[in-house]
């Protein structure tokens, strides 16, 4: 180290010569830091970006998950309550001793809609319309409400004759820019 010092003092007589020279070493090196502090800053700030990317691209498919599992629990349920009902007016109807199928003959062979909460089944001719969700009752039905996305056709097929029916519930709904459907199947039996 004494060498270097005795060969910079050497070689720069003067005293001038040797301030000029530090502040041109000084100089030169705080620029250099400079520059090196702004890449430094810019590959900081891609490695924060890229590290926040990772997880904000998994909350969004969560969320879009989530959405997705919401209207397939609400449709499965819509399906079981119209079996549901079916299940129930075969049940009253063995029970006050009248025709198993008295009040499903809209149903067997065609397409019909159930209004579970008004107690009614009536025919649809093409596609039957879309369920009203009522905000006030929290229930789904055909009369009252603002129109939901869910759509709900049923249709019994008689397999033996006075014995045993299918019921088969699709469920449509409109899912960001797809349309979804859950079909659910259900034999029932006059135990009568």
């Amino acid at each position: 180290m004494n060498k270097i010092i005795l060969n910079f003092k050497s070689y720069f007589k003067t005293v001038k010569q040797q301030e000029d020279l530090k502040f041109k070493i000084t100089f030169h090196n705080r620029r250099n830091n400079a520059g090196f502090t702004l890449i430094e800053t810019f590959i900081a700030i891609t490695i924060l970006i890229i590290a926040m990317a990772g997880p904000l691209t998994l909350v969004t498919k969560g969320l879009s998950i989530s959405k997705i599992a919401k209207s397939q629990i609400t449709s499965m349920y819509l399906a079981q309550e119209a079996i549901e009902y079916i299940r129930n007016i075969r049940d009253n109807n063995i029970l006050n001793e009248r025709s198993w199928t008295y009040g499903l003959t809209d149903c067997i062979g065609s397409k019909c809609k159930i209004d579970s909460p008004n107690e009614s089944i009536d025919s649809c001719s093409n596609d039957c319309e879309n369920l009203k969700y009522n905000s006030s009752s929290y229930l789904f039905g055909y009369s009252t409400g603002d129109e939901s996305r869910f759509r709900r056709e049923v249709q019994i097929t008689e397999i033996t004759a006075n014995k045993e029916l299918e019921i088969v519930v699709n469920m449509f709904w409109i899912g960001g820019p797809n349309e979804h459907q859950f079909t659910i199947k259900e034999r029932l039996f006059n135990w009568q």
